[in-house]
């Protein structure tokens, strides 16, 4: 076929669209990120923008961004599944683990916080108590924190159902942020007792899937800026 002519221009126009197309619509792709949702005084998404008492630090990370930003409220466990199919981009606030490491990349400490366990009964040291009934959201990291001889879990959707179940009887210990102690305690009229966890390292994940292969790069740098300057205030 003649290089010159009109049919061969067309058609390596064509082909030329089929695989560059995606490269060169990347930049303008919207970052999908995943929030967690049922922690809405800390973080939660109003109106396209992320609201709530973390959502300082998160838009200092995404703010220098040239990307248009696409926020989904979704429970832990399926900002998790759909970080490690790549239909996330980005999912927060989240803590590394070892697990998440193989499908995703942790954007380092942003901020920290601390996790508690809450029981209505004082028991004696729970590491010296077996038997005990541990609740807490599905695949959070409370597996981590299980402490005496055969301990259970009883893993629900929302950080509310792990404290109901704990009003229920039907646990002995949540293991929680110390952070929502306060707003799913507030209506509870009876004692209750609070013992330290551990504190955390807060940040995000990005997916190994994302799209933009530069974003991890990208955000854990804005993440180090961000951190630093939370440390100076």
């Amino acid at each position: 076929m003649d290089r010159k002519s009109p049919t061969y221009r067309s058609l390596l126009t064509a082909v030329l669209a089929i695989f560059m197309g995606p490269v060169l619509a990347a930049p303008n792709q919207a970052v999908r990120i995943g929030v967690v949702e049922g922690i809405p005084r800390e973080i939660a998404v109003s109106e396209g923008h992320l609201v709530g008492r973390f959502s300082s630090f998160y838009n200092c990370v995404f703010d220098s961004l040239s990307m248009p930003l696409r926020f989904q409220k979704m429970p832990l466990a399926q900002i998790l599944y759909q970080l490690k199919k790549g239909r996330l981009d980005v999912g927060l606030p989240l803590v590394q683990t070892e697990e998440r490491d193989e499908y995703a990349e942790f954007g380092g400490r942003l901020f920290q916080t601390e996790y508690v366990y809450l029981l209505l009964d004082n028991l004696p040291p729970l590491d010296q108590t077996p038997g005990l009934t541990y609740s807490f959201i599905r695949r959070f990291v409370g597996e981590q924190l299980l402490l005496g001889e055969g301990a259970k879990m009883l893993a629900v959707s929302e950080w509310k159902q792990a404290v109901d179940m704990l009003k229920l009887g039907r646990a002995d210990v949540v293991i929680i942020p110390w952070v929502l102690l306060q707003p799913l305690m507030s209506d509870f009229k009876g004692q209750y007792f609070v013992r330290p966890a551990v504190w955390v390292d807060i940040s995000l994940y990005v997916s190994h899937l994302s799209g933009d292969k530069t974003l991890a790069e990208k955000l854990r740098a804005n993440v180090r800026r961000c951190r630093y300057r939370n440390d100076q205030n």
